[in-house]
């Protein structure tokens, strides 16, 4: 597996640079707005080569409020991937299609986030709350600009979000 960083250390005016071992920009990933998606819930990652990645959070309606749909919108296809409904209530859980591949992506007790593509393990996300860094080991053959690798990169700020609305809903339980 390779790793790569994002990081507040790799800050430009425009966004984020994700690093491989070596320090060399990979990409960028940035905030952007997007008809469909709930306002400052949606980001870019754009590779230095290759096909930007697009990651958001679809408005929600009374219906989906307790299990939100990611937008995944990668070389002109649009894929949707949701909360697995049930799970999500207790840890980060989301599933889905993308071009056939059954796509799982589930928080673990360490608080990493595991990437599975037809059950085989291909990425672990590992997210310091207090450093502001994000460490990526990715399968060597998820390139950058592979549709995958994009939204692996992506999903730790929907970690995030699903993180901020949970402290939200145990504030207003207990």
């Amino acid at each position: 597996m390779k790793q790569y960083t994002l990081t507040e250390k790799f800050f430009s005016n425009k966004g984020i640079h994700l690093v491989d071992e070596n320090e060399k920009i990979i990409g960028e990933v940035t905030g952007i707005r997007k008809e469909g998606y709930e306002r400052k819930n949606v980001f870019n990652f754009k590779p230095v080569e290759g096909s930007s990645t697009i990651v958001g959070i679809k408005k929600r309606s009374w219906k989906n409020v307790i299990q939100p749909s990611y937008g995944v919108i990668h070389a002109e296809h649009t894929y949707t991937l949701k909360d697995k409904l049930g799970d999500n209530l207790l840890y980060f859980c989301v599933t889905g299609v993308i071009e056939n591949d059954d796509i799982f992506i589930e928080e673990n007790w360490k608080e990493d986030i595991i990437v599975k593509v037809n059950k085989q393990k291909v990425a672990v996300i590992r997210s310091a709350k207090f450093s502001g860094k994000s460490v990526f080991k990715i399968d060597e053959q998820i390139s950058p600009d592979h549709r995958l690798f994009g939204l692996i990169i992506l999903m730790v700020f929907m970690y995030q979000i699903y993180n901020k609305e949970a402290a939200v809903i145990m504030d207003l339980l207990f």
